[in-house]
């Protein structure tokens, strides 16, 4: 036995190349293949992030930065004053805690966001070129779409920069920067976690069949060409504006992604109504009916921002439209959400007095009007980013919330703002570049 060893010790020593035994060498020759897979992948990621930053223009960028600090601020102005309460009543160990509990509450929240933007990108399709016709193994392409959306996760860090400023004076500067590394931490475990349930979520709805990995199944049901059957088309002469118009009708039946933010829309408009007939204080109602016409005029304003990016870049910039034709076709839905909000709620809300429905018209149509435009000029002018245009609108919302929670009605000098600031880009719609 031992002359047996020494024997395949040596032969093993000679079958590999410059004298190393041929399991060494193959190892060696596995970690060059997987260097050589991973090093694209890794400038990939690093050239796909700086992309991203150099799209948005300077001002883009400060209003960004701008609008991270302000909403830091609000928490931080939020939390100060129950954290320094805390602190009088259990020590810095109670100020620890609860700030502990919102950073795992917040890691969660990311992991969330994590998991479903990968289910859906693995569901629905994830943007880019066809992922399997790459010479890579589709493990490596599932790592670098979960990468992708791991970065959603990361915008948590700005509530939960807010939240640990709060307790800074109210515990020992050490413990302060433990919270910020645990912070950091449990944004990054939470945000892999998300993409790996969002992975196995995906794989499990995804279609099987022998002898093809669950993984390669979901990359290649989304890969495949969706064919439909239209009717001949048909040509007539009309406006450009009434074109656009009858285009989206058409579009939003189409297309799936784009029907769901109008179905969204249309259920929150009707819930609205509904509430009228609520049991309950009339305040209760009036409260109801309020805040659920602000949350279908953000489905609205979501709807049109991704109307406005389902179009081909190419195809409606070769066409003979103008920028007046394109914003006033979206436009126009603008103001059939008005017209239907200002009637839907003056037949419903008969128990409202003639000031009291006057004031509640004006407050709710003119909301409406706002927010859809706001939507209708950030589809317009970050064309055909809609993806974009949807976080800008989310930020700018949320900001007026805020600034309505801090200071009662500066929500809507914020949301005027953001709309002027919007059409104020216009201008730059000519000279947009398909990103």
């Amino acid at each position: 036995m031992v002359a047996w060893g020494r024997g395949a010790r040596k032969g093993a020593r000679k079958s590999g190349c410059g004298g190393e035994p041929l399991w060494i060498e193959s190892m060696s020759s596995m970690t060059r293949a997987r260097d050589a897979t991973e090093a694209p992948f890794r400038d990939l990621e690093r050239r796909l992030t700086r992309r991203r930053w150099a799209q948005l223009d300077l001002r883009l960028r400060v209003e960004l930065v701008a609008l991270a600090l302000i909403v830091s601020g609000f928490l931080f102005w939020q939390a100060r004053a129950p954290l320094d309460g805390l602190a009088h009543r259990g020590g810095p160990p109670a100020v620890v805690l609860a700030v502990a509990v919102v950073q795992v509450i917040l890691a969660a929240l990311a992991g969330v966001l994590a998991a479903t933007r990968h289910a859906r990108a693995l569901r629905v399709g994830p943007p880019g070129p066809e992922w399997l016709a790459l010479p890579v193994a589709p493990e490596r392409l599932a790592r670098h779409l979960a990468w992708d959306a791991r970065q959603a996760g990361w915008a948590i860090g700005v509530p939960a920069a807010g939240v640990l400023a709060a307790a800074v004076g109210l515990i020992p500067a050490a413990w302060e920067l433990a919270l910020v590394a645990g912070s950091a931490w449990l944004l990054s475990v939470s945000s892999r976690l998300g993409a790996a349930v969002g992975q196995a979520w995906a794989l499990g709805a995804a279609e099987r069949r022998p002898g093809i990995t669950p993984l390669a199944c979901a990359l290649g049901a989304t890969s495949r060409p969706r064919r439909h059957r239209l009717r001949a088309a048909t040509w007539s002469r009309t406006s450009p504006l009434w074109a656009l118009v009858r285009k989206d009708i058409q579009l939003t039946g189409r297309l799936s992604a784009v029907a769901r933010k109008a179905a969204t829309a249309a259920m929150l408009w009707a819930l609205a109504l509904l509430a009228w007939g609520l049991p309950g204080e009339p305040a209760l109602r009036h409260s109801a009916a309020f805040v659920l016409t602000l949350l279908a005029a953000a489905s609205l304003a979501e709807w049109l921002a991704v109307l406005s990016g389902a179009d081909p870049f190419a195809v409606l910039r070769g066409l003979p439209v103008g920028l007046a034709a394109v914003w006033g076709a979206r436009f126009a839905w603008a103001l059939l959400g008005l017209v239907l909000v200002v009637v839907g709620h003056a037949m419903a809300a008969r128990e409202l007095s003639t000031h009291a429905l006057q004031v509640f018209l004006v407050w709710s149509g003119a909301a409406t009007l706002g927010v859809a435009t706001l939507g209708v000029n950030y589809g317009v002018t970050l064309f055909p980013r809609a993806d974009l245009a949807q976080r800008l609108l989310g930020l700018a919302l949320g900001l007026a919330v805020a600034a309505s929670i801090m200071i009662p009605l500066s929500g809507w000098v914020v949301l005027w703002m953001a709309v002027i600031h919007s059409a104020r880009r216009l201008t730059h719609w000519h000279r947009l570049e398909e990103a």
